[in-house]
């Protein structure tokens, strides 16, 4: 009885490691397929210009990490 069930569990276990192993493989080739059709990755900013303007979330952001460096230099 407990060999069956751990047959059965080995098998589901199996099929679930190969179902994610196709749909990893899967993504990677449509990954790759949109870089062939022209379009290159430079890695370059495609608004450069409004990275230098901080918005309301990030200077909240930028506090809140502020007043943790300055607790955790208290520690």
């Amino acid at each position: 009885m407990a060999a069956d069930s751990l047959s059965i569990a080995g098998i589901l276990l199996s099929l679930t490691a190969a179902g994610l192993i196709f749909f990893i493989l899967r993504l990677q080739q449509r990954r790759r397929a949109t870089f062939a059709e022209g379009e290159e990755y430079s890695g370059r900013a495609r608004h450069p210009d409004q990275l230098m303007v901080p918005d309301a979330e990030a200077l909240e952001e930028l506090d809140r990490l502020l007043e943790q460096a300055i607790v955790s230099e208290g520690d």
